[in-house]
């Protein structure tokens, strides 16, 4: 039961500082504690067979007054009395004391008292504890100096008593690589040969933080062509510069190069007569170049080549321009996320005159679309919030080129709340950064503390101890790997907020009397921040439009809609309203549709362009009388269909048909009346051949008729029936003619049609 209750105050009073053990048996131990965090104190073997213990703080208020303060007491019976138990806990079985969320004022001397059971004391010691500040952070800046050495500085952020030391390689700097301070310093001096892995370690009793930096030397070598006159030529200072004068010396009787009235380097042939700077330079006569080491700004200048033949005279001469730079000597790339989720990031380079700057993501470079602000040459950027990957800033100039990378990920999502009314609400999101106004800022404050309340249970409630400070410039932040706080204007950034950042805050201003002379709480409620947005589009089977907008990520979404910029009325919405997740849209509306998904960390936005599902609106009236009023799709429209020659009603009659039936009908009547008067001219002939006797027969011709039959409705289908009536071929006797007939003489019949 004992190791159940320590786990859980360790669990719940645990601070996110750093723990240090500390063995407080012998008389006198010194003990060191973190700031903000734990410290684990042996006080005894354990507590079997002692009859009483009591472990008390001495604290000196001034030259006259001293108290003294019972922390901890006990005896045989299971009851320990505990002055500080909501952070820390004593274990009788093992005599360990675990303290969590160490303040300034656990610093002191502590005495133990071991009582007999006659009430004296049979044992005492004490021991002192010091709390210290811990060592969060360090930094490496290196500069090459003027002849190519190189300044390291190791700074450290927070850390009380800071002690320093550097390696190179894994081993200990030795002296043939310092040029000046040692291994102890937070600043050294290396020599221009000087290159490799180097660390430099801050620690102090609680605390051990080291960073590390890749050297390479300070000396660039630049290379130039000077025998074009007017050469424009660059050098790095604390380098070299390779000057290229001439092709060789050989065939020269003379030369001298000088800058303004000072010779720097003369000779005849290839014979070097004088060198004014032979201690770092070296002239080659074989290939014309002239090598200068240790470049400072002196050496900058025009300098003249002059070429002098056999008889004195100058043949030939030509200058050249040489400027020196400090070389670019590291990069640095920070970047922050801004309120819309945006990455601001700025590359600032040590060293390097005239830098120029350029971007790469991911080995190309930075488009238009992943750019908010800022372009590819400037030494700051603006990346729009879905940008990430592996980020490279580039500074260069006429003699080095230093680049450095970084991976990016996406913002978290900045926001802020005024926290200096009682009750504030405040809204983070999560893995992004709320900036909390505390206070207008600490001027004239004696000291104050800003805590967090966790509930763990209807039985349980923590407070740890986030931010305290006074008057004097330190300040303590038990988050200070992720926030920052400033005390001029009052105002506290946490960076990478989780779900445990939430919950009730309370700020406590004390007095010079050390009592509260203000107080106030605001509540932090951490929300998952609406990542994206999608929109779905669907017809229906009357033609309507259901749109649906989901949201990815985000706690408590709040959605609206709008239409080419304006609120969605009534009159275009079937179904749902402008704060639901679905709409349905009437027949006839199109447009810009935008969906806006929000909750109080983030706002986002989709949109696209509608038209119609394609329906049409008809109206019509059946022949029964039938009213037809609806949408339907152009292709499924059986019930008003418009006619090709006549009026839109629901019975017409078309005469177009009639054309193609009668002309057929005519065709066949042509062919009838060809075979008839065939017929009648064969029989005509065969009579002539006949006979007398049968000569005095008479042809009568048939009379054909058409009629049309009466009493029948034309239908939509036109239908001409024809009626053909044949009459009877007969002969009859004719009288006798005194004239033949000239050949053969045929009489054709008359058609008629009746309508």
């Amino acid at each position: 039961m004992e190791a159940v209750i320590g786990l859980l105050v360790m669990i719940l009073g645990v601070s996110h500082g750093v723990e240090t053990y500390c063995d407080g048996r012998q008389d006198g131990a010194q003990c060191y504690g973190a700031l903000g965090g734990t410290v684990v104190l042996q006080l005894m073997d354990n507590t079997s067979g002692i009859s009483r213990y009591q472990w008390s703080i001495k604290t000196t208020i001034n030259a006259n007054t001293t108290t003294i303060t019972t922390i901890l007491s006990g005896s045989n019976n299971p009851f320990v009395f505990n002055a500080i138990e909501n952070r820390s806990f004593f274990t009788p079985s093992n005599g360990t004391f675990r303290i969590n969320n160490l303040s300034w004022t656990d610093g002191g001397e502590y005495k133990l008292e071991i009582i007999g059971s006659d009430g004296l004391v049979s044992e005492q010691r004490t021991l002192q504890l010091t709390i210290q500040a811990p060592v969060s952070s360090v930094l490496l800046v290196s500069e090459c100096l003027s002849q190519g050495e190189m300044r390291v500085s190791c700074s450290s952020k927070g850390g009380d008593s800071p002690q320093y030391s550097w390696t190179l390689d894994g081993r200990t700097l030795t002296d043939a690589e310092l040029l000046s301070g040692n291994t102890e310093t937070d600043s050294i001096t290396l020599k221009q040969n000087v290159s490799g892995r180097l660390v430099c370690s801050v620690r102090n009793k609680v605390s051990n933080v080291s960073e590390e930096k890749t050297l390479s030397t300070c000396g660039v070598e630049t290379y130039c062509d000077g025998q074009q006159d007017g050469a424009q030529c660059y050098g790095a200072l604390g380098g070299t510069v390779v000057l290229q004068l001439m092709d060789n010396a050989s065939e020269i009787f003379r030369y001298t190069w000088s800058r303004k009235t000072t010779k720097i380097v003369s000779g005849r042939k290839n014979m070097i007569m004088f060198n004014e700077i032979e201690n770092r330079s070296f002239f080659t006569p074989s290939d014309g170049t002239f090598r200068i080491n240790n470049l400072s700004w002196t050496d900058g200048g025009e300098y003249k080549l002059e070429i002098f033949d056999s008889d004195g005279k100058i043949s030939e001469q030509r200058t050249l321009q040489l400027t020196i730079q400090a070389p670019v000597s590291s990069v640095l790339l920070v970047s922050e996320c801004l309120s819309q989720g945006e990455m601001r990031v700025s590359c600032s380079s040590e060293g390097g005159d005239s830098p120029q700057y350029s971007w790469t993501l991911d080995g190309r470079t930075l488009t238009d679309a992943e750019l908010l602000s800022g372009n590819t040459e400037t030494d700051s950027i603006t990346l729009k919030q879905n940008v990430s990957g592996r980020l490279v800033c580039s500074v260069r100039n006429q003699v080095s080129n230093v680049s450095e990378e970084k991976t990016i990920s996406t913002c978290g999502v900045e926001t802020y709340c005024d926290g200096r009314q009682d009750g504030a609400q405040c809204y983070g999101a999560l893995g992004g950064t709320v900036v909390l106004q505390l206070m207008d800022n600490t001027s004239g404050i004696s000291r104050y503390q800003w805590s967090i309340k966790t509930t763990i249970n209807a039985n349980t409630t923590t407070i740890t101890t986030i931010l305290s400070g006074s008057n004097n410039p330190f300040v303590f932040n038990a988050i200070e790997n992720r926030s920052f706080f400033t005390p001029s204007n009052g105002t506290f950034r946490i960076n990478n907020l989780s779900w445990t950042d939430g919950g009730e805050y309370k700020l406590e201003i004390f007095g010079s009397d050390g009592l509260v002379s203000e107080q106030r709480t605001l509540q932090l409620t951490i929300q998952a921040p609406v990542s994206s947005v999608l929109l779905v589009s669907e017809c229906l089977s009357q033609g309507e439009m259901r749109v649906s907008c989901s949201s990815k990520g985000g706690d408590s979404p709040q959605y609206s809609w709008t239409l080419d910029g304006r609120t969605l009325t009534d009159a275009e919405l079937l179904s749902g309203n402008t704060e639901t997740d679905s709409i349905t849209l009437k027949q006839n509306v199109s447009g810009r549709l935008v969906c806006s998904v929000r909750n109080q960390v983030s706002n986002v936005s989709e949109e696209k362009t509608l038209s119609t599902c394609g329906f049409i609106f008809i109206n019509c009236t059946l022949k029964d009388g039938t009213n037809i009023s609806q949408w339907v799709f152009p292709a499924n429209n059986t019930l008003c269909v418009p006619p090709t020659t006549a009026p839109t009603t629901s019975t017409y009659t078309s005469t177009v048909g009639y054309l193609p039936i009668m002309a057929g009908v005519l065709s066949a009547l042509v062919i009838l009346l060809v075979v008839g008067v065939a017929v009648v001219c064969a029989q005509k002939k065969k009579q002539n051949n006949k006979p007398k006797e049968e000569e005095d027969h008479e042809l009568t011709y048939a009379d054909v008729r058409f009629a049309q039959r009466p009493g029948r409705q034309v239908q939509q289908r036109a239908k001409t029936e024809v009626e053909v009536e044949y009459g009877q071929v007969k002969f009859s006797e004719r009288p006798q003619q005194t004239v033949e007939p000239a050949g053969d003489e045929c009489v054709y019949a008359k058609v008629r049609r009746d309508r």
